[in-house]
């Protein structure tokens, strides 16, 4: 797995936001997620799908905060969502059935979903949700959980 592609444009990315280049940072973020789609498992160990999966969870994730800062929960939303996606993909059956940790309308976990309404624009439902914490209960997902 060459992931020497994925790193040039996550680096080109983060270089063209610290340069005010936000039109380039969002290019290069977006090619480093289509670079991590096409990654693929060469020996297929738990270390090698583990690293698959941190890199296309990251590229979602970076897009997702690019869209924070300029201000797009939308957009911001769409990102969280693929990157739960990405997660589910790989790993798909989950073996505690009563894990309440998920929410599958949205395909996000419950704390992902509980950070980005503390950010919602509506002040009334953001001072609805400011104080309260949780933590992920699933034992798969928690180790990308959403800070």
């Amino acid at each position: 797995m060459d992931v020497s592609r994925w790193e040039r444009h996550t680096l080109l990315a983060t270089e063209a936001e610290k340069n005010h280049r936000p039109m380039m940072s969002v290019i290069h973020y977006q090619l480093a997620l289509a670079e991590s789609q096409q990654l693929e498992p060469i020996h297929g160990t738990r270390d090698e799908l583990e690293d698959l999966l941190t890199i296309k969870v990251i590229s979602c994730h970076n897009l997702a905060a690019f869209w924070r800062r300029s201000g797009d929960t939308e957009y911001e939303l769409k990102y969280l969502q693929l990157a739960s996606e990405q997660v589910m993909a790989l790993i798909p059956q989950c073996p505690r059935k009563t894990c309440d940790a998920f929410i599958d309308s949205l395909g996000c976990c419950r704390s992902a979903l509980i950070e980005f309404l503390k950010r919602h624009p509506n002040p009334a439902v953001a001072r609805q949700v400011e104080h309260i914490n949780l933590s992920n209960q699933c034992e798969l997902i928690a180790k990308f959980r959403l800070h």
